[in-house]
């Protein structure tokens, strides 16, 4: 009986051992890509404007098919030709010309990825590259039940070029037009712990009941 009790306390003590530490986590695969600064708008993304003086002029203005955008004052122009930062000078500086004084307007780009994964509302969006891939995630309507905020991807080109990506990493040192967002789903395991761990328990309260019960014959 002394043996018995000694297999019956190591197999409850790995019982426990499985439900505290659960799967071992995969690890990621592929490297960090150090960002472009350089890179230029692509077709679909948009151009957001917001003035102060003119709300009726605010809005996001895509650009099409041919690389061309048309902009309130502006009018139509190639927005595909320079990187974005020289974008950004030349409007403002085209719109500094045109605007009377005191009248300012703020310029954003925006770029158009596609939120796939465990999401409430996959698609494509438009997105700040100022935003977290949480910020991102969000426009999307949020992880649903089964998804998590760890181990978002980005896949570029049907190629993943960042895995295990933390929700507060910036889309500006990580994202490009076009690209996929991907929201992971949670571990089997992780998804049905409560009935994991329920069923376990009753299995080791089953085996002791059982042990005690020869014990005392």
């Amino acid at each position: 009986m002394r043996v018995a009790g000694q297999r019956l306390q190591w197999w409850v003590r790995a019982l426990l051992v499985v439900v505290a530490v659960g799967p071992v986590a995969k690890p990621g695969y592929g490297q960090a890509v150090p960002p472009d600064d350089g890179m230029t708008l692509a077709p679909g993304d948009a151009i957001r404007l917001t003035f102060w003086r003119e709300p009726t002029l605010n809005g996001e203005y895509q650009i099409d098919e041919t690389g061309s955008v048309t902009l309130p004052i502006l009018g139509g122009l190639r927005a595909v030709d320079v990187s974005s930062d020289q974008l950004l000078v030349d409007l403002r500086e085209a719109y500094a010309r045109e605007l009377a004084a005191r009248q300012d307007v703020s310029i954003t780009l925006l770029r158009r990825v596609r939120i796939l994964g465990a999401v409430a509302q996959p698609g494509l969006y438009h997105v700040d590259p100022t935003m977290t891939l949480a910020d991102a995630i969000a426009l999307a309507g949020g992880a649903t039940r089964e998804g998590k905020l760890q181990g978002v991807r980005i896949v570029r080109d049907g190629q993943p070029v960042f895995t295990d990506l933390s929700s507060d990493v910036f889309l500006a040192e990580r994202a490009r037009s076009g690209d996929q967002i991907v929201v992971p789903e949670r571990s089997w395991f992780s998804r049905n712990s409560a009935v994991v761990v329920g069923g376990l328990l009753s299995a080791t309260a089953l085996i002791v009941a059982n042990a005690l019960v020869r014990s005392n014959n």
